[in-house]
């Protein structure tokens, strides 16, 4: 997944003070909010925002999209837009400590739908009551999943969804048709044979791929392979960390076995960020890519795949199984997404309401879709990408079979810290050396101990 941005710029003091532990403050730029909105006026206001920096692939989109977005803001209102923006979620989760102390930052926040938890615990976010969401369409309008993760529950929403991503298998048509492959594989299982088959049947590609050195994504698959086997990062309640467990174990081994044990994805992927996977798959050189978003359709244009591009639902039964233990989920895709939030040292409340509206009217779900391939949010979004493209239904029917991660003030901590752990064994396995239980253990218990300092902590 792409970076989700969050916030920072609080009030110091006491509140989410277990938050700066260990991460080193930031510093705010761009920040207009101590001055920018104060006066209440729709007109002649600067309104900053903090978001994803245009980066990888879709360079050029993200910016066309954030000038979509100012333009219309600019025209409705007669204010601008100041992007404030940050580039992964290591500077993430750096800005939500330093929202525990400075009294500045932006005015509204482009949060992730993980971060949302850890965003909430710092009480520092508007909480917008149904009466404020009516100006959005209303809260029935809106993609149950996604509301999920708007708050820990429906009257503290303080985020409104404005992007939707769920993720999806990619598999390349020519290649599966080459290899006699008729359908995407179901299970984890049949996803190895599957790959093995491409390989088999033209061996200058790779039957898979995955990209461990990528800042945002990795931690999904992982993720995915655990909760289906009846495992989480969290204990039930949500007070124990259980990053250690043997579901969490078995999840590492089978992510990194696609190289070290399979041989399904080439040791250079090792090394790799999302944007060398998604070029290596559009090049044709991969028969399979994990939690593919609809973009990759668009980014595929021009390309030896341009044509080849299929999409399925992520395989959810794990290695060896032939159905998932009883009361796991299918976790085939996380609800995950973008969300609005609105810092409460912001005094200009409306103007950044009138944003979030025009971030979420239907014409603007169905740009966002047309420039970046993101899935919309709301039913009118819905109505207007579907009947403008109705390949989208595959995806829209993910979104709403997705599972919501944990709902946690210390999400931020545990993201980092999986994809910390991702990034170690990586490093160790494109050095030559086979996967390490123990040395995979060592990090993760090490995580696990920081993980579980914040939740004792109450941050």
């Amino acid at each position: 997944m792409r970076f989700r941005s969050v916030a920072r710029g609080c009030k110091s003091g006491a509140v989410g003070g277990a938050l700066a532990i260990g991460l080193a403050a930031v510093a705010v730029t761009g920040c207009g909010s101590s001055g920018s909105g104060s006066s209440g006026g729709m007109s002649g206001q600067t309104l900053t925002v903090y978001t994803q920096a245009p980066y990888g692939t879709q360079l050029k989109q993200y910016k066309q999209y954030y000038d979509y977005i100012a333009n219309a803001f600019h025209k409705a209102t007669g204010s601008t837009i100041k992007w404030d923006y940050s580039s992964n979620a290591v500077s993430e989760a750096q800005a939500l400590s330093q929202a525990a102390a400075s009294s500045t930052g932006p005015d509204v926040w482009a949060i992730g739908s993980s971060f949302n938890g850890t965003a909430s615990a710092l009480k520092e976010f508007y909480t917008l009551p149904v009466s404020k969401w009516r100006q959005f369409g209303g809260v029935s309008s809106f993609v149950h999943q996604q509301l999920t993760m708007s708050g820990p529950n429906p009257s503290s929403y303080i985020g409104v969804p404005y992007e939707s991503i769920p993720f999806v298998l990619a598999y390349n048509k020519a290649l599966f048709a080459k290899a006699h492959i008729t359908s995407p594989p179901a299970t984890w299982s049949q996803f190895i044979a599957d790959a093995k088959a491409i390989q088999k049947a033209d061996p200058g590609v790779n039957g898979a791929s995955f990209s461990p050195a990528d800042p945002y994504g990795p931690w999904k698959a992982v993720w995915s392979y655990l909760e289906q086997s009846g495992g989480d990062f969290l204990s039930a309640n949500g007070t124990k960390a259980d990053l250690t467990s043997p579901q969490m174990q078995a999840a590492l081994k089978f992510y990194f076995g696609l190289e070290d044990t399979y041989h399904v994805v080439p040791k250079a992927d090792l090394t790799w960020t999302a944007a060398q996977e998604t070029t290596a798959f559009t090049d044709g050189k991969t028969g399979m890519m994990l939690d593919a978003e609809y973009a990759l359709k668009q980014e595929a244009a021009g390309t030896p795949a341009a044509k080849d591009v299929g999409f399925a639902p992520m395989p959810d039964v794990p290695l060896g199984m032939t159905s998932r233990p009883a009361g796991a989920p299918a976790a085939g895709s996380i609800v995950s997404g973008n969300y609005y939030d609105v810092a409460k040292y912001y005094q200009n409340l409306p103007l950044a309401m009138k944003f979030i509206q025009i971030s979420t009217s239907a014409a603007a779900q169905l740009q966002q879709f047309k420039i970046m391939g993101w899935m919309p949010v709301n039913k009118a979004g819905i109505a207007a990408v579907e009947k403008y493209d109705p390949a989208t239904k595959p995806f829209i029917q993910a979104e709403a079979t997705s599972t919501p991660t944990d709902y946690t003030p210390a999400w931020s901590y545990i993201e980092t810290g999986v994809l910390s752990v991702i990034g170690h064994i990586a490093q160790q396995l494109a050095t030559g050396q086979s996967y390490s239980n123990s040395y995979a253990m060592s990090q993760l218990q090490a995580e696990n101990s920081v993980v579980q300092a914040h939740l004792s902590s109450g941050g």
